[in-house]
């Protein structure tokens, strides 16, 4: 039996079972070459809750297939949708669902995404490349892995990480439920070492070698004890925290001393206020943000094909916005920083930036979270 979790054997057993309901699923609806399982039970250090001799797996199943031919999204939610039925969940994402209250059948959901087969081997140097080539399972079909090319994660992707940890962390302090307030703890401290590990140039495939690792180099000893706490709740959770709002409220301050350590040394920032970070995310960090991914000639076009796709996904949902098309500066930047600002108490800036992507700002928080969402659920890999 493979290994999606180090608490116990019954739990693998768990995990199992529910993947045993799934795969049928996908291979009658989509037949695919192979079938990989990433993320936290990729990694083989998923979580889950044992209560009550109840076994819970508390991390979404994450999943590409690998087809010859590229599916369409909304098809591939169609069948996530069945998949999340057949272990009695509901398949909603969090961030899609910003304003409603979380429980965990609800928002358990399984992640598909499309990997075309043809493509592996031009895969961009990302953390999912890594991750799926360093940190993750074949669990149907043939063992393309060895296709993927090993490459290196760039200090783009460990300031991306930030952000969703940011947008994370704020939809989560508008929760009452105890349990997703933990989780995204939890995922603050394993991810912000993650970004700071790209930046060092020694990022690793698994959450326990990352904790290792991070030891190794001169951040503070409280973050490196809240990171190795982090890890270790992966493997065996205690969901008996008290306060913990004021342990969220922490992780949002790490969070923040992470962002800033790396964009000032990374765009060469004489101080790092918010208000001098976010003029540096908007005028210099596009000019090198995309530099990993896309040949520097083709840059400028290639963020105002991304807002195009952005707008029009927007439009999809009903918010019909122009802004993004009258800039080429990528607007998964520009909503990022309203984000980061909100969340860290510069509202009148928030708004000031939001400006720049929608006019209508009100409720301001609301607005930050929906736009940022928009950017965060599109499938770009």
């Amino acid at each position: 039996m493979s290994t999606y979790t180090k608490h116990s054997k019954e739990a693998n057993q768990k995990v199992q079972q529910d993947l045993d309901k799934v795969i049928p699923i996908i291979v009658k609806e989509i037949n695919p070459i192979s079938i990989i399982l990433f993320g936290g039970f990729g990694k083989g250090e998923g979580i889950v809750e044992v209560k009550n001799n109840k076994i819970t797996p508390m991390n979404d199943y994450d999943m590409y297939v690998v087809t010859k031919t590229n599916l369409d999204d909304d098809f591939l939610d169609k069948v996530a949708d069945k998949c999340a039925q057949a272990i009695n969940k509901g398949g909603l994402d969090f961030v899609e669902h910003a304003g409603k209250e979380y429980n965990r059948d609800d928002f358990f959901h399984v992640d598909l995404r499309n990997l075309n087969y043809n493509k592996i081997k031009k895969l961009l140097p990302t953390q999912r490349t890594y991750e799926l080539k360093n940190g993750s399972q074949i669990i149907y079909g043939e063992d393309v892995r060895y296709l993927i090319p090993n490459v290196k994660v760039e200090v783009s992707d460990g300031i991306r990480i930030l952000f969703n940890k940011m947008d994370h962390i704020l939809m989560a302090k508008g929760q009452k439920n105890h349990e997703i307030k933990l989780i995204y703890t939890v995922k603050a401290y394993t991810d912000l070492c993650s970004a700071l590990l790209m930046f060092k140039n020694d990022f690793a495939g698994t959450y326990t070698e990352r904790n290792n690792r991070i030891k190794k180099h001169s951040f503070p000893q409280e973050l490196k004890d809240k990171i190795d706490w982090a890890t270790e709740f992966r493997n065996n959770p205690d969901f008996n925290i008290k306060n913990i709002d004021k342990e969220l409220e922490t992780a949002q301050q790490w969070v923040a001393y992470a962002f800033k350590y790396i964009l000032k040394k990374h765009l060469n920032l004489k101080d790092d206020n918010w208000e001098t970070i976010a003029d540096a995310v908007y005028n210099k960090l596009p000019l090198t943000y995309f530099t990993p991914y896309i040949p520097h000639k083709s840059m400028f076009l290639a963020q105002y094909y991304l807002n195009i796709k952005y707008t029009l996904n927007c439009w999809r949902k009903g918010e019909k916005i122009i802004k993004p098309l009258l800039d080429w500066r990528d607007v998964g930047l520009k909503v990022a920083i309203p984000l980061f600002l909100y969340l860290y108490g510069e509202k009148e800036l928030a708004e000031k930036y939001l400006k720049k992507v929608s006019s209508k700002t009100q409720p301001l928080k609301q607005r930050v979270l929906d736009l940022y969402g928009y950017y965060y659920l599109q499938r770009l890999i």
